[in-house]
């Protein structure tokens, strides 16, 4: 295989009368799609995905968007999903990319490639979605700039799923706009795996190698991927390492039948930040490092169901605003990187002779960890209702040399470097659940309520109430109509709180901010060869968590600000052509459109008022012949708000910005060599005509990015 780069081309920025034309041919193509004839099914290449899986089975896949359990087809809220196979044929290396293409998702990096997104939904920020991998809360509360940090390769995800809108109700507190619940695929009885490797500009190399087998009750996972890259601009290079091991067991017990999963995983990554969190400092670095492990016991009987959870997920940080360490992934950082001199105790880069700001005197280091015990119980009393109750206790703490309070006494030195975690500060956050489902022929209506009582620290316990009430009409065999309205609520993070550096500070008074969401839409799952959804929603915001800048001051503070009202329209198409020699195989796409008000102010957000006005995606797969096809995706985005071009000083609005990308991939339906081996050869071109554009201030994103590889599968 070979690479190829070229530099950004730094096109017009269209108009935003521009824009709304691209919107509408998003569109039209949408719309186009419903002409088409009776839904067959799709064909991947071959073996990825099991012969017998059709679009039709996204009607029955569960969805956890109630305590007691939907499927996409009866669930009372606008659900997404995206399967393995859909995933597979998109113009993607990594979870991030993925996430691009639903236009509910607010996709901010700072890095690419999985090194550092931020993730909102419906014009949230990203402390406000709740991000979970086999239902395990990942969200660190060290910062949601971090709730990215999965240690799953992207070849063991049987599916992703989205629930768009708050559901603290459900899932507690931090769902404040919506969830995204990455799920891993199962063992299967015969020996199964594979091997991905790709490599391209700026020195990407991405490799993946995962293998599975059940044999009688057990059944063992176990997959791995590292991506390294030289950086598209300098001091943006990383590296990055995933590891998970998944372990599972069929249990017979008193009657109760069900399965116990063991999932372990990790991840270490480390990576070049220029301007990630300030411009005044551009040479910025970080490494980070994830750990999960988790047990899953779910047992049946009769029309009594028990699951039990328990959980811990830790987490390493350090943050170097002078970098200090090597390059990665092939980068030479000698002209960027600084060093400690003991005489001096100051940094200075013996490159250019500069020396770092006198009250700089080392990295910033945290160590996270959070512990969580689920236990749900439901009963079906009769067809008519069933009832779900639950506790879930979070124990979180971290120890740090920037963050929480000051004089532990039992002080932790700091791995492999100089110095001591001097500050500690932990959490403890008990939910309680509460839902009944009441079901009348066509009529579903599901209410509940979640009460969390937070202790910080020594403080007093905090209470936080989340009811809500989802109600869902079947109007025919896939066709729902449905309504819903639920209270969410998040906690500040500890840098939220903490964080006092730099030009940067946060507030130890913050208080938890909430949120109410209105919603109601209507759904025709996957009949023939169309899906579709609609839904209008509505917002409002108190109390909101944010960061911000006044009028000729760089510093950032954290606060709570008044209030943000938020009214939107979202809607997701599919077609699926009848035939497998359609030279149109899949048309899918997604329109988001949203109007915000809130009180004037005299300071620039950075994050909770420079939502997504408007974002359409649209994906085409064409069949070229041959087992040749190609998969290309439009994204148009237009953002509100403003920031401060480093270059200027002066207050830029976000420019709206059109993306293309292409996949032209090989994928011989009768695989290769005489065991007919699955096999997918792959050229992925991303942003294709270089366009400049910017999801976070002053932080440019990579231009025309190609790279390309092969996948193969055994079993």
């Amino acid at each position: 295989m070979c690479a190829y780069s070229e530099p950004s081309l730094y096109l017009r920025r269209p108009t935003h009368n521009e824009m709304r034309k691209t919107m509408l041919l998003c569109a039209v193509l949408l719309t186009v799609s419903l002409t088409a004839q009776e839904f067959g099914q799709r064909k991947g290449f071959r073996g990825i995905v099991a012969k017998k899986d059709k679009p039709t089975l996204l009607n029955e896949v569960e969805v956890s968007t109630s305590a007691a359990g939907d499927t996409y087809a009866t669930a009372a809220r606008t659900v997404t999903v995206l399967t393995a196979k859909e995933i597979q044929e998109l113009p993607v290396n990594t979870i991030n990319e993925v996430l691009e293409y639903v236009a509910g998702l607010d996709v901010r990096q700072r890095g690419p490639l999985d090194v550092q997104s931020d993730i909102g939904v419906r014009g949230g920020t990203f402390d406000q979605a709740l991000v979970l991998v086999n239902g395990i809360r990942m969200n660190n509360m060290q910062t949601g700039h971090h709730n990215m940090n999965l240690p799953i390769p992207l070849a063991m995800i049987e599916r992703i799923e989205i629930l768009h809108g708050g559901a603290s109700r459900v899932h507690g507190v931090g769902a404040m706009t919506g969830v995204i619940n990455i799920v891993l695929k199962k063992a299967q009885t015969k020996l199964n795996g594979g091997y991905r490797t790709a490599v391209g500009a700026h020195g990407l190399q991405q490799h993946a190698l995962n293998v599975g087998l059940k044999v009688g009750k057990w059944g063992a996972l176990v997959g791995m991927q590292r991506d390294q890259s030289s950086g598209y601009v300098n001091n943006t290079d990383f590296e990055s390492d995933r590891f998970t091991l998944a372990l599972e067991r069929d249990v017979t017990f008193l009657g109760f039948q069900g399965g116990l999963s063991l999932l372990y995983a990790e991840n270490q990554k480390a990576f070049g930040a220029a301007d990630y969190y300030t411009t005044t400092f551009p040479d910025q670095f970080e490494a980070t490092t994830t750990t999960l492990f988790g047990t899953s016991l779910k047992l049946a009987k009769n029309k009594l169901s028990y699951a039990l959870d328990l959980n811990y997920v830790g987490g390493t940080d350090r943050f170097e605003l002078y970098r200090e360490t090597p390059g990665q992934g092939g980068f030479d950082a000698s002209y960027v990187a600084y060093q400690f001199d003991l005489n001096t105790t100051r940094f200075y880069r013996p490159a250019t002779q500069d020396t770092a700001a006198a009250w700089y005197t080392g990295h910033n280091h945290h160590r996270t960890g959070a512990y969580t015990i689920n236990e749900r119980v439901t009963y079906e009393w009769n067809p008519l209702h069933t009832t779900t109750a639950g506790i879930n206790l979070r124990y979180d703490d971290i120890r740090s040399n920037a963050l929480g309070t000051i004089g532990i006494v039992d002080q932790t030195p700091i791995p492999g470097w100089p110095g001591s975690y001097t500050r500690y500060q932990d959490q403890l956050n008990i939910s309680y659940f509460l839902e009944h489902r009441y079901t009348s022929g066509p009529m579903r209506v599901t209410a509940g309520v979640m009460l969390n009582q937070r202790q910080l620290g020594d403080e007093n316990f905090v209470s936080a109430w989340s009811p809500g009430v989802d109600v869902a009409y079947k109007l025919g065999k896939v066709t729902t109509a449905y309504a819903s309205a639920d209270q969410s609520v998040r906690y500040p993070t500890y840098t939220d709180l903490y964080y006092a550096r730099g030009n940067a500070f946060g507030s130890i008074d913050l208080q938890h901010e909430s949120a109410l969401n209105l919603e109601a839409g209507l759904r025709r799952g996957v009949d023939k060869n169309i899906r579709y959804n609609a839904a209008l929603f509505h917002r409002r915001s108190a109390n909101l968590i944010d960061w911000v800048t006044y009028p000729g001051n760089d510093t950032a503070y954290a606060q709570n600000i008044t209030a943000l009202n938020l009214t939107g329209l979202e809607v997701n198409f599919g077609y699926y052509a009848s035939k497998r020699k359609d030279f149109v195989r899949s048309v899918v796409g997604s329109v988001l459109l949203m109007n915000g008000s809130s009180p004037e102010v005299d300071y620039s957000s950075l994050y909770a008022l420079d939502y997504l006005a408007a974002k359409a995606n649209v994906t085409v797969n064409n069949r070229l012949g041959k087992g040749l096809y190609l998969k290309w995706a439009l994204t148009a985005q237009d953002r509100v708000g403003t920031y401060r071009d480093a270059s200027t000083g002066n207050e830029v609005a976000y420019a709206p910005f059109v993306i293309a990308d292409a996949k032209l991939y090989w994928a011989p339906i009768a695989g290769i060599t005489r065991r007919q081996i699955p096999f997918q050869a792959f050229v992925n071109i991303n942003n294709a005509f270089g366009t400049q554009y910017y999801d976070r201030g002053n932080v440019a994103q990579p231009g025309r990015w190609i790279s390309t590889g092969f996948e193969l599968r055994f079993r």
